[in-house]
């Protein structure tokens, strides 16, 4: 029995399990966390700021050499219910040695927190980054981009159409925004094993779909997804694509011959790739 699009049930659960289809990911796990606390060791941070009351609401804060520069906010992934900011220190090293400051974000995870409270996280984070540009080294807060993998990208998409006026910020706060592998719909994620942790409403699925919310100012956006991901991260992907393109949106697609879930995210820490030189030119071009 079809229960989204042609899938039944277990075909839409392996669309979207994307452990099951790499063996080897707690040893990626392992390597993210290990060379990630290796680089916060062998460079400047400001280690675990609070943004909120709650400890997971916390960030960490790579300053650039120079005052006044951009800043890029990275945003993890985890389908909203695992992994930490602490495994991805890695993904900083490209764009501090173009000096360009950035901050990993930590958020409030399901089960513990619904839909709605891990996107208000996010962007009670970006707010604050904004607020704190002085105290913070002086980054230039007026050139404040996005990005995230995964949960993470359909975090980034979802900020880049926020309201911000609700936030205390400027309507266009985000200058640019580049999601990997991202979910850009989330009712076949309503409808999947997922939900058993993440618990979407219908009411959220409308709420908090960025197929349903685009950018409020035009800006920029770089969307990759890997080669060998599932075919329903490509559909998200092209689909949320044309939206953007045709309501005039500067995207540009990041193309990834090969690679599963788990390469997609190293390649923005990959100062040699394409991925992180189209971030790279995205920032210094703004």
């Amino acid at each position: 029995m079809s229960v989204y699009r042609n899938f039944n049930q277990d075909e839409l659960d392996k669309q979207y399990n994307v452990r099951a289809g790499i063996p080897d990911f707690q040893a990626i796990f392992h390597r993210w966390a290990k060379v990630s606390e290796a680089f916060r060791g062998a460079h400047s941070v400001k280690q675990d700021l609070a943004y909120g009351p709650n400890e997971k609401q916390s960030l960490d804060f790579f300053p650039a050499a120079t005052k006044g520069r951009p800043l890029l906010v990275f945003i993890h992934g985890g389908y909203w219910q695992s992994l930490d900011k602490s495994d991805f220190s890695y993904v900083a090293a490209p764009y501090l040695k173009r000096d360009i400051n950035v901050a990993v974000v930590n958020y409030r995870l399901a089960p513990d927190v619904g839909m709605t409270e891990i996107v208000r996280d996010n962007r009670e984070a970006v707010a604050w980054l904004y607020r704190n540009a002085c105290d913070l080294g002086d980054f230039d807060s007026n050139r404040i981009f996005v990005s995230g993998h995964s949960a993470g990208g359909h975090l980034t998409a979802i900020l880049a159409g926020t309201d911000w006026a609700d936030f205390g910020a400027p309507s266009d706060v985000l200058k640019g925004g580049c999601a990997i592998s991202g979910l850009y719909d989330l009712e076949p994620i309503r409808l999947c094993y997922l939900n058993k942790v993440v618990q979407l409403t219908p009411g959220e699925v409308a709420a908090f779909s960025p197929a349903l919310h685009l950018p409020k100012v035009r800006l920029p956006m770089i969307l990759t997804v890997g080669g060998d991901e599932s075919a329903e991260y490509h559909r998200l992907q092209a689909e949320y694509q044309s939206l953007l393109e045709a309501s005039g949106f500067d995207v540009s697609i990041v193309e990834q011959r090969g690679g599963h879930h788990f390469d997609a995210v190293d390649l923005l820490g990959d100062g040699d790739g394409s991925l992180a030189a189209a971030v790279i030119r995205m920032i210094e071009c703004a």
